[in-house]
């Protein structure tokens, strides 16, 4: 089987629309990546005329997807990130986080939603399962949906 081929529009690589998925199930945003990304960090996943392309985490009122880089990339290939099913050792800032609490995004960071994953939760996009103490690695179940503020 031969290499990924991906549109263009001049030297500008064009991300497809619409997730994949991958040997486990998992839902899978392909997106260009706007710097170098680092495996297991999660990132904005937005949209453009070029297609889905990521961004930081922030306080704004964007709406847009989340996803973990599934390894690392360079800026402007088409990266790969999960955006729904299990992640083990999702990059976090240092947190202790509860089995089944939720992960959101709170002043440009991920952060414990501290209780139970809400879908009505604007920010939350994932579910803890396994628990942890001061630890910058997380394992979450990511909940495939749309964040639409996470001015928080």
């Amino acid at each position: 089987m031969g290499a990924k081929t991906f549109d263009r529009e001049g030297s500008q690589l064009k991300a497809p629309f619409g997730p994949k998925y991958d040997n486990l199930g998992r839902v899978i945003l392909l997106a260009r990546a706007h710097t170098t990304l680092v495996a297991g960090t999660p990132y904005r996943v937005k949209y453009d005329e070029f297609g889905q392309f990521t961004a930081a985490l922030a306080a704004d009122n964007d709406t847009y997807k989340v996803g973990i880089a599934k390894k690392a990339y360079v800026t402007g290939i088409i990266a790969e990130l999960v955006h729904g099913g299990q992640y083990s050792g999702m990059i976090t800032t240092s947190l202790s986080v509860s089995v089944g609490h939720s992960f959101t995004v709170a002043v440009g960071a991920v952060a414990d939603g501290g209780a139970d994953f809400d879908d009505l939760a604007d920010t939350a996009f994932g579910l803890c399962y396994t628990v942890s103490v001061e630890s910058t690695t997380q394992d979450v179940i990511m909940i495939p949906h749309v964040i639409t503020a996470s001015s928080s």
